[in-house]
């Protein structure tokens, strides 16, 4: 396959990130100019693909996104592995191309022409990198925040809510993140009678042979287990919970058996065909979990069979539903459903996210730090192996020893500099830092971070102090793994937007849109599955969800504020 033949302005060895199909590397740019890019990459999309591109500019904290396609791809020759030069086109306006030519004039020292003209209140800018991916549903900033969720400023107060203690729906997408506060309502006498129906069923469901079994419940095609977090999460389920004293709640969801908590409905396979899942309780919240792990594993397996008893063909498994089963790991052969655990999907969307918000606050990724807390899990080891070609240093901490210099040694071929580290202190140093480790605890606080840094928190329970978005405006914290989900709804207040879900929760869903049959990520996820899930995705319109953090949504404004930060900081070193 021929080249289309350019005459390149330039030539030039500018770094770039290339997402292809979630498929993560790094590549050099070789010749620009306003129409055309080519670049040089081991990567090799198909001939007609509808790209876009992020360009990082250095100068005045500004990002500009270009379309474009790929128009011709050609082997390299003269290189030792396989290599390949993609010609780009580019679907600019007027003014793009005029600040194109100004930055190309920046890039060419040799270059004598004088600078173009260009657009009233346009400066020239100095390109640093360029982040290209073949994402159909790339984010896109506003100065107010994304138009269709009607956000504002992020750290505005939130409004009342109704008699029921939950936000009004017209507030749910508003500035602040929905958060659950439980009330009384007289609704909740009549549903409380009509819950412990269910949860009886559900109780004698496992004791039934599966035909009599579903006739008692709805026939389901998949299922997420999930389980709370703490005492404050059963009121989601059970409005009069709340008035129990914690002593008295405690007890009851120590034998409480694994229940439905709503069926989720709207998804559609890849045949069209509408199908419904249900999430499933595993009931010992997570301190009960950590302190009784033989417990806890026994009811995630009774969940598991409640699952298989109703229908399901997969099994996710949420937060620590996944950890006390060793990954999934403790459940193969005892139950006879396919499993996964959901890190694949959950270290693909921290990564992403990651990707996304270097592109949009001026970080240049092969000029970066990145550190994985949490480095040698499941999650963690994934995000270090998609994030090491990417970046020019990465940081791993962890304190299982001999794990972490497992994936140390498995990352010694890769372009980053790869270190390890047993204290989270080291994580001041980086630009980025992913937090995915299976601690209950707070480990991330403000003192941790330097100006500008970016930190996605893609632990459950949340690894970071919910403190840290208020006290350090100069970061950006961005809880990861949450997805958008168009037209599936799970039917139950998971403190999201309307029709977003969890990651670990979505890709049960992908597997069972695509057909999957028997287990999927268990024990740790690779980036082969990571891309896997990311293309799934794609293809069935999910997508990455607008960023958010426990003060709210974030806008355009704080992404420049922590592109102004990070430079602020640099000058000063």
């Amino acid at each position: 396959m021929q080249t289309v033949p350019v005459e390149r302005k330039i030539a030039i060895g500018l770094p770039a990130v290339l997402d292809f199909s979630g498929t993560i590397e790094s590549g050099v740019v070789v010749g620009l100019e306003p129409d055309h890019l080519a670049i040089l990459s081991d990567l090799r999309p198909s001939h007609g693909t509808s790209i876009s591109i992020q360009f990082c500019f250095a100068e005045n904290f500004a990002y500009m996104n270009l379309s474009g396609r790929v128009v011709a791809i050609l082997e390299e020759d003269d290189t030792p592995s396989q290599i390949f030069r993609l010609e780009i086109e580019f679907q600019s306006t007027e003014t793009e191309r005029a600040i194109l030519k100004s930055c190309m004039l920046e890039l060419d020292p040799t270059s004598n022409q004088e600078r173009p003209a260009l657009p009233a209140g346009t400066d020239p800018r100095s390109i640093i990198s360029l982040f290209v991916t073949d994402n159909p549903y790339l984010l896109h900033y506003r100065r107010k925040g994304p138009v269709e969720q009607a956000l504002s400023a992020i750290l505005q107060p939130p409004q009342g809510n109704d008699h029921t203690g939950h936000h009004n729906k017209d507030q749910r997408v508003n500035d602040k993140v929905s958060r659950f506060i439980p009330g009384f309502s007289w609704r909740s006498l009549p549903l409380t009678a009509a819950l412990t129906v269910q949860v009886l069923r559900d109780g004698l469901i496992q004791w039934l042979p599966r035909p009599i079994a579903q006739l008692l419940a709805p026939t389901i095609a998949f299922a997420f287990i999930a389980h709370p977090r703490d005492l404050s999460d059963i009121p989601r389920k059970f409005p009069l919970a709340y008035l129990l004293p914690a002593r008295i709640a405690e007890l009851w969801f120590r034998y409480q058996w694994p229940f439905v908590a709503s069926y989720i409905t709207g998804l559609r396979t890849k045949s069209g065909q509408r199908v419904t899942g249900a999430m499933l309780i595993s009931p010992p919240t997570t301190k009960q979990m950590v302190q009784n792990p033989r417990l806890a594993r026994t009811r995630v397996i009774q969940t598991a069979r409640l699952a298989e008893k109703m229908g399901a063909r997969i099994v996710g498994l949420g937060a620590f539903a996944s950890i006390v089963t060793k990954d999934g790991q403790d459940l193969v052969g005892k139950v006879d459903v396919g499993i996964t655990t959901g890190n694949a999907h959950s270290a693909a969307i921290a990564v992403q996210n990651a990707m996304l918000a270097a592109a949009l606050t001026n970080l240049s990724l092969p000029h970066a730090t990145a550190a994985i807390v949490g480095g040698a899990g499941s999650v963690g080891s994934a995000c270090a192996k998609l994030l090491a070609p990417v970046t020019a240093r990465l940081i791993l901490v962890d304190i299982k020893k001999d794990a972490l210099k497992s994936v140390v040694q498995q990352l010694q071929d890769r372009s980053s500099a790869v270190e390890s580290a047993s204290s989270v202190e080291v994580v001041r140093q980086a630009d980025i830092i992913i937090v995915a480790t299976n601690s209950p605890h707070t480990l991330i606080t403000a003192e941790h971070l330097k100006p500008g840094a970016i930190v996605i928190d893609a632990a459950q329970p949340k690894n970071v102090s919910e403190t840290v978005p208020v006290e350090r405006r100069d970061v950006l914290v961005i809880e990861s793994a949450i997805v958008k989900t168009p037209s599936v709804d799970c039917n139950f207040d998971l403190g999201l937007g309307d029709g977003e879900a969890l990651g670990c929760l979505s890709e049960t869903m992908l597997l069972t849109a695509i057909g999957w049959e028997g287990h999927y990520s268990l024990g740790k996820a690779s980036p082969k599955q990571a891309a896997e899930m990311i293309a799934a995705g794609r293809a069935l319109g999910f997508r990455l969800a607008y960023f958010r953090n426990s003060s709210g949504y974030i806008t355009e404004d704080h992404l420049l504020h922590i592109a102004r930060a990070r430079l602020t900081a640099t000058s000063h070193v």
